[in-house]
């Protein structure tokens, strides 16, 4: 799902095979969304890119201090 909707992945989601996987996907479904579901759901879209990509950063200034400590012993 996070590949899906562009939080992560190759090239954060932009990937053609992905998009054209998710568009069949979203043209096999008969489900049709309210605006309100639909704009819940990117809501929480949104927060969970938010999170993600802060604990992504945290996880790059870990590995960044760990690489200078390993390196200068």
């Amino acid at each position: 799902m996070l590949v899906a909707e562009g939080v992560t992945g190759p090239e954060k989601g932009t990937d053609s095979a992905v998009m054209s996987a998710v568009a069949r996907a979203a043209s096999l479904g008969d489900v049709q969304e309210s605006p309100i579901e639909h704009m819940d759901y990117r809501t929480k879209l949104a927060q969970i890119r938010q999170i993600y990509q802060a604990e992504f950063e945290k996880y790059e200034q870990v590995r960044c201090v760990c690489q200078r400590k390993n390196h200068f012993q």
